[in-house]
């Protein structure tokens, strides 16, 4: 009886070790996350060209909110800066959402990166 005892007692030990650590571990996503006290300065920041700004913006929106809108809005602005995979990912982002919106805006990027 006192080996159970002892013995349920180190299971009981190592699961609350187990469960410590798996609730430490961020989720994937978690690492894009940008505090709510932070967020207004990164905007600034990505409002006036700054790319590593813009590409946490970027990562923010589409990865840790999945905002797809305000995610797209960023990636173009990174495309704007001359990222050729930016560009090429807002291009195909609007070829796989074809609406009148989208198909008039995708020619415009087309004209305005000279593509």
């Amino acid at each position: 009886m006192l080996a159970t005892l002892l013995l349920s007692s180190i299971v009981l030990i190592g699961c609350a070790a187990h469960a410590t650590q798996e609730a430490a571990v961020p989720t994937p996503g978690e690492r894009f996350s940008i505090s709510q006290s932070e967020l207004p300065k990164v905007k600034d920041q990505a409002a006036h060209g700054d790319v590593s700004a813009i590409n946490k913006l970027v990562d923010y929106y589409m990865l840790y909110l999945g905002d797809e809108d305000q995610g797209i809005l960023w990636l173009e602005r990174l495309g704007d800066t001359g990222d050729t995979e930016a560009r090429k990912n807002v291009l195909t982002f609007y070829q796989r959402h074809p609406s009148a919106n989208n198909t008039k805006h995708l020619e415009l990027l087309k004209a305005r990166w000279g593509m």
